[in-house]
């Protein structure tokens, strides 16, 4: 039985959801709480997040993830889609999120557009309002994945798809590093666990979103599209931040990216569809069970990753050799990626060479002034035993852990100036 068989509507339609909120939190109080972001436009209305989490667990040990529903008004699937989302945190079935997990969920950013039906936004940049709900939310609860929610009518979204379509958008705003491929490697698996459940989800990249509304509405794609698939979200404004109105504004259609920007979040957009599935229909649960996919992905381990948790943490280079952040808990790695991300840039130098079958030599070069800078250099080996790691000549400890027909080896460094640092890594041979 869904938590909404029917759509909510008008102005009582934002009070059903308000109160059904209400009934939540104090239903599951031991693990849910309500905070307001602040007042919508007109004063009228309050701006919810629903907090869920097992209290018992340290922030310090949980992951951040937001959820954030209802950027349009008139967008009506959002409605229905963030209660099944907070059905399925208050359940047996997300035990292991809460424990692992602080999960926000703000079911409604746009009361005022909801009750009026009515877009009442923006799709060129990050409105005064949503900057901000969001400085409010995120200077508390930095995120470590966000999930923005829309939904689709029958001619909204897309100029030559005008029907049932429902969305994954790998939602980050750069190429940088592997985070194109591991966006989408998370995308699939979205989209599986959607499939698997009967719900035919695309994934479409940024570029193919640009096609929908750069677009004939005849259905002819714009010529550069169909001359070569172009990165043209260049227009995404990379100054855009939170809390921020100086800037002149760009193309913003999802609020999460400049989450991605700022604290290398791993970032989605979502497109259900209320026009093709109604919500006694299983609107509900069609947006939710991607979320669920996604949430249980960060309780587990990436196979590049060290740690359980999304997979943030190779912040520049490849699968062979990277810089990642430091830390034993995810909040220490969430300070430590914080402060290296926006460094990436000044790590000119990744290199790695075998001069002979038992050596692999790695170099690194920082050029930037925020030091001391400590990080993890981490290199994937096809040796399966390392002997030894020396750092400019001098011996050094290590980890390692294993993917399914490799090492890596994870090497901490400090930087107390800009440089070079060389490192000898001993093996045997593959």
């Amino acid at each position: 039985m869904p938590v909404f068989d029917y759509m909510p509507m008008g102005e009582q339609g934002v009070q059903e959801l308000y109160s059904w909120l209400d009934e939540y939190v104090q239903k599951n109080s031991q693990i849910a709480q309500k905070k307001s972001l602040g007042r919508s436009e007109s004063g009228t209305w309050d701006i919810p997040a629903i907090v869920v989490t097992d209290r018992s667990v340290p922030d310090k040990d949980k992951q951040v993830a937001v959820i954030t529903l209802g950027r349009h008004g008139h967008e009506r699937g959002t409605r229905v889609v963030g209660p099944e989302i907070l059905h399925y945190l208050a359940s047996d079935a997300a035990r292991e999120v809460r424990k692992r997990q602080t999960v926000v969920v703000v079911p409604m950013l746009n009361p005022e557009g909801a009750a009026e039906d009515a877009f009442n936004s923006s799709m060129y940049g990050i409105t005064d309002l949503e900057k901000r709900v969001f400085g409010a939310l995120c200077s508390e609860y930095v995120p470590d994945m966000m999930i923005d929610y829309h939904s689709l009518g029958k001619t909204d979204g897309s100029k030559y798809d005008q029907g049932d379509m429902e969305v994954i958008i790998p939602a980050n705003t750069t190429k940088w590093g592997m985070d194109e491929q591991i966006h989408h490697y998370v995308a699939q698996q979205m989209r599986k666990r959607a499939e698997e459940n009967g719900w035919p989800y695309e994934i479409h990249s940024l570029e193919d979103l640009s096609a929908y509304y750069f677009g004939a509405p005849d259905g002819r794609l714009p010529h550069s599209y169909l001359k070569e698939k172009v990165f043209l979200l260049h227009m995404q404004n990379p100054y855009e931040q939170y809390a921020m109105s100086e800037y002149p504004p760009g193309y913003t259609n999802y609020t999460c990216g400049p989450a991605y920007l700022r604290w290398h979040t791993l970032v989605f957009g979502m497109e259900t569809n209320h026009w093709s599935i109604r919500p006694e229909q299983g609107l509900g649960e069609s947006g939710m069970i991607p979320c669920q996919a996604l949430l249980e992905m960060g309780n587990s381990r990436f196979p590049w990753e060290k740690d359980p948790g999304y997979p943030t943490n190779l912040l520049c280079g490849d699968f062979r050799i990277s810089v990642r952040p430091m830390g034993n808990t995810p909040g220490q790695r969430r300070v430590s990626r914080e402060k290296l991300w926006p460094e990436r840039f000044y790590f000119d130098v990744l290199k790695r060479e075998m001069p002979d079958a038992e050596t692999t030599i790695a170099e690194v070069r920082y050029i930037g002034d925020k030091l001391p800078l400590d990080f993890h250099l981490c290199l994937r080996m096809r040796q399966k035993n390392i002997r030894k790691v020396l750092i400019d000549g001098k011996g050094s400890e290590f980890e390692t852990f294993a993917d399914t027909c490799s090492l890596y080896v994870m090497i901490p460094i400090c930087m107390h100036q800009a440089g070079t640092v060389t490192l000898r890594v001993t093996h045997d041979a593959a």
